[in-house]
């Protein structure tokens, strides 16, 4: 396994990703965003225990599969090899109504995730198994690929780079090969305003695209190699 950089190393980063997320935010952080962002800051000052963490990942294998790759027809999306701050961020969202799924929402409460420490634990064990082939099922149908590829360039590539590798230090989601109907919902509930958690200049910039450049973006995402994301952001 390769060595990653250590939560412990990512919590500045965080912190100051968070504060410019906050200032650029229409409203105000309510309770339940304040609540996410300091478990979010204290999970990320902790040491991870990789062990414990397979441990706590076997209840989620049970949807997202014991190699972390989901399902191809995108009801689970592939986590294996994530950027470790983002899995945190996620739990975090999910924890504290900042992400709506009723099945997520289950499974990160404090019954089966008791504190940050266990946050942190099952992102770092998730976040070290290998990334995954590409999925030749789990793609669009090709029809927006270009117009989707143009606007990935123009409006994406910036924070999540050139191979959808995403940025671990500031806390950009790895995209590349993911499935394709789990990216295209996802960029759909964002554009809708069904993503709390998010910063609102993401929002907006969704907002600006049609359902065609949605959809182009996500099958363009699809089809790119995971394994050469990985080695690109090393």
């Amino acid at each position: 396994m390769r060595n990653r950089p250590s939560f412990r190393a990512l919590s500045f980063s965080a912190v100051c990703l968070t504060a410019v997320s906050l200032a650029m935010a229409a409203t105000p952080p309510d309770a339940a965003r304040a609540a996410r962002d300091q478990e979010f800051h204290q999970g990320a000052q902790l040491e991870p225990n990789l062990a414990h963490g397979a441990e706590l990942f076997e209840t989620c294998a049970a949807c997202h599969g014991h190699d972390g790759r989901g399902t191809a027809d995108g009801s689970i999306p592939a986590i294996a090899g994530q950027h470790g701050s983002v899995l945190l961020k996620q739990l975090t969202d999910f924890r504290h109504e900042q992400r709506w799924n009723e099945r997520m929402q289950n499974f990160t409460d404090r019954h089966h995730l008791e504190g940050a420490q266990d946050l942190t634990d099952v992102a770092a064990y998730v976040a070290s198994l290998p990334r995954f082939p590409p999925s030749p099922t789990g793609i669009g149908d090709g029809t927006s690929l270009g117009a989707g590829a143009s606007v990935y360039f123009q409006k994406c590539e910036r924070c999540h780079g050139p191979l959808g590798q995403g940025d671990l230090l500031r806390n950009r989601p790895r995209l590349a090969g993911q499935h394709f109907s789990y990216l295209l919902r996802q960029l759909q509930e964002t554009a809708a305003g069904q993503r709390p958690g998010m910063d609102y200049a993401h929002v907006e910039r969704l907002q600006g695209l049609t359902p065609e450049q949605l959809t182009g973006v996500a099958d363009y995402l699809s089809r790119l190699s995971p394994d050469l994301s990985s080695r690109q952001s090393r």
